[in-house]
């Protein structure tokens, strides 16, 4: 009598477990291209649930005769749903007779995500150099490249002997992401562009963007939240041009003295700004 409650109670709990288990942990879908993105997002997926170890290897099937076998198995076949149910219809025949979840997972990176592969480095940087912003907003732009740049350092494990070697080669990586940057913006951030690159200090990545980034919300204040897509060198003819004719501009910097930005975007007043800790900045100008 005992034993029949308590197997009436386990397969309630296994019921219940089942019932409440989502069928995708992610909304991403495995294509044959990318795996690279796919996988970390699948993984914080299976971890948020504590089913890592059925993936990694930490948690093989026990015996079938052991105590533990049907609670592994129920798991197993759990992160086994995921795996199908996270990848596009054509891939998933590939996977869906393996035994494990481990199996499946094991499968897919042989066949997705081999590294040092001399196409697959190919195709990052074809790509990388044909981004371009277009429609899309800065922070868009950026997210892509970005994307791209670390898949493409996952393909590039350098072992360094020389830690100043180092340092040169990650220095010039980044001052290169800034320019690639900064040539698939669209035209009309010529303006910060040009400040950016007159300023004679190329700074990280992360602070160009975060200029380029500000400059795009004060457009988008200023025309009411709508982005001006019309190229720079026609937006800006239409502008220089007063009721009469004569040339006019709308903004002028108070420190470097040039048109087309206010002070609260000068790339080479921000520059000093940041080289200069304490002062006073008053009507953008500096008082030590």
């Amino acid at each position: 009598s005992s034993s029949s409650t308590v197997n009436t109670n386990q397969t309630e709990i296994r019921a219940f477990r089942t019932e409440n288990v989502p069928m995708q942990v992610i909304t991403l879908r495995l294509t044959k291209e990318n795996y690279f993105s796919w996988s970390p997002a699948m993984t914080m997926g299976i971890a948020g649930r504590g089913r890592t170890a059925y993936i990694d290897g930490r948690n093989p099937e026990p015996a079938r005769t052991s105590g533990l076998w049907h609670t592994w198995f129920l798991e197993d076949n759990q992160v086994k749903t995921w795996n199908v149910n996270s990848i596009s219809t054509d891939i998933q025949p590939l996977i869906l007779r393996k035994n494990t979840a481990r199996d499946m997972w094991v499968v897919l990176e042989q066949m997705y995500g081999q590294k040092k592969t001399a196409i697959r480095t190919y195709q990052i940087m074809k790509t990388i150099y044909g981004i371009r912003q277009g429609n899309s907003s800065v922070a868009e732009y950026y997210g892509a490249l970005k994307a791209k740049w670390e898949e493409l350092d996952y393909h590039s494990d350098i072992s360094w002997h020389c830690p100043q070697d180092q340092t040169l080669y990650v220095a010039q990586e980044w001052e290169n992401k800034v320019f690639l940057f900064l040539a698939g913006l669209n035209d009309e951030f010529e303006g910060v562009r040009s400040q950016i690159l007159n300023s004679g200090d190329v700074s990280s990545i992360e602070d160009v963007y975060s200029c380029v980034e500000a400059e795009e919300q004060r457009r988008l204040v200023t025309n009411e939240g709508k982005r001006e897509l019309v190229p720079y060198h026609e937006r800006s003819t239409l502008v220089s041009r007063g009721p009469g004719g004569p040339s006019r501009s709308l903004r002028r910097c108070t420190h470097c003295k040039k048109t087309g930005h206010t002070v609260d975007y000068c790339w080479i007043f921000i520059q000093r700004r940041r080289e200069t800790k304490g002062g006073l900045l008053l009507g953008g100008h500096l008082y030590l």
